[in-house]
């Protein structure tokens, strides 16, 4: 469902804070008595209210601002750290009215913004449980066609803890394009106490990671290209740094060459390393 409104400018620092807090606590008092249940996070409604500064419908996933920009609930994770029990939301943006003005189609290359408001649970047992505690409207850029990759909410996300306190999440996506199911993770890492520019922000977007592809859509039992149906297995391996090296050992099939197919094995298994220049995962 979708509402359309006038947001207003977040006020920086504690004030910012304050007032993000009370218009919180008032979204989720006036929500209906099941989104205030059992501690649960803050709908998606008060995701979006909060990152915008506006008051929004509990059951609302979409936003339209003044400006044409459409904001859209895209996927939310509790997870502890550090002896706190958290909850984060990410949120997607569309271009304004007026990069899209006199557009025909949209190119290919053109992705959404993310952005992510992330609350700590505070007050179990009250309402509201969860308090205000980071925004940032930009924390990477991702999908294409102006699009995000679609969550696949068949698997669950995975998690790994650092050395030095940060939180590493992949996201299950799966995505169709011309018949071809991809399959894949989102990266993201969560750091509470950045100390420098150097480190990021608290939350950052570390790109995507293939981890599989099914074409029968596409293949028409072998009579348009050999069908080739793959999966992978990700997991998180210690590295030289506190940033963990991420596996995808894949199974199934591939395309081997013109009308041919073959199996994966061993020798197809992948890693990637995070590269602190690009602040995204990249084959080794």
């Amino acid at each position: 469902m979708k509402t359309k409104i006038k947001a207003v400018p977040n006020k920086p620092g504690a004030l910012g804070r304050a007032l993000t807090g009370v218009l919180l606590a008032s979204m989720l008092l006036a929500a209906p008595a099941q989104a205030q249940a059992e501690d649960r996070p803050p709908p998606h409604g008060a995701v979006l209210g909060a990152i915008h500064n506006v008051p929004v419908d509990a059951d609302k996933d979409t936003l339209e601002l003044d400006n044409g920009v459409v904001a859209t609930f895209w996927y939310g994770q509790e997870f502890d750290l550090a002896g706190k029990h958290y909850y984060t939301a990410f949120v997607w943006h569309t271009r304004d009215r007026e990069a899209r003005k006199n557009e025909d189609f949209v190119a290919p290359d053109v992705q959404v913004r993310l952005a992510q408001v992330t609350f700590e649970r505070t007050d179990p047992g009250k309402t509201p449980a969860y308090s205000f505690t980071y925004l940032e409207h930009k924390i990477g850029f991702m999908g294409g066609s102006e699009q995000p990759e679609e969550v696949d909410s068949s698997r669950p996300p995975l998690e790994y803890r650092t050395a030095d306190s940060r939180l590493v999440l992949a996201v299950p996506t799966e995505t169709f394009d011309s018949g071809v199911s991809i399959k894949g993770y989102s990266l993201f890492v969560f750091n509470p106490n950045p100390r420098s520019y150097a480190d990021g922000g608290v939350w950052a977007y570390l790109g995507p990671v293939f981890t599989g592809e099914d074409n029968s859509a596409a293949c028409d039992d072998g009579t348009v290209m050999p069908c080739i149906g793959s999966d992978g297995e990700l997991s998180f391996v210690p590295g030289d740094g506190p940033m963990p090296l991420v596996q995808v050992k894949l199974s199934g099939t591939t395309i081997d060459g013109p009308d041919k197919t073959r199996a994966l094995g061993d020798a197809d298994s992948t890693r990637y390393r995070f590269d602190g220049n690009k602040w995204q995962y990249v084959k080794q």
